[in-house]
């Protein structure tokens, strides 16, 4: 199956769908096996664009283990030229990558104007708190 198949079948909303819950599953392991998992891996390629080769590098560096903050698995990777954080939301489907190359961000998924999830505020704060505090992030909506 070439890449354009399988990244198409990749998609289909019932095959993420099956999958997503058990990503849960990998929470303690590297967050490598994130990003190899099947309802990551094919969309974080794309994602990536022309830092694939940065990201993946990345990933495969020191880190804690993957972390869950419901709905939100998620973790991080450092190198000596970059760090890149990951996370996978399990009932949206939804992947968010921050890449630092040294100090300065060099890709924001998503875009750095657009609102992150309120979930991963304390997990970006360990990540890099210097970007943590600049960024915006969607806040609950207040209970009447």
């Amino acid at each position: 199956m070439n890449r354009r198949a399988l990244l198409a079948f990749a998609l289909l909303p019932g095959v993420a769908r099956a999958e997503a819950p058990e990503v849960l599953e990998l929470a303690g392991q590297p967050v490598l096996e994130l990003a190899r998992h099947p309802a990551v891996g094919p969309r974080l390629r794309s994602m990536a664009a022309g830092r694939q080769r940065l990201v993946s590098d990345t990933l495969r560096g020191a880190g804690p283990p993957l972390a869950v903050t419901a709905p939100w698995i998620h973790g991080y990777g450092v190198t000596a030229e970059a760090r890149v954080f990951l996370g996978f939301d399990t009932q949206t489907e939804s992947v968010v990558i921050l890449l630092l190359e040294g100090d300065r961000p060099s890709l924001f998924i998503p875009p750095r104007v657009a609102p992150w999830p309120a979930a991963l505020r304390p997990a970006l704060m360990e990540f890099a708190p210097e970007m943590a505090a600049q960024m915006r992030f969607n806040e609950p909506a207040a209970r009447p």
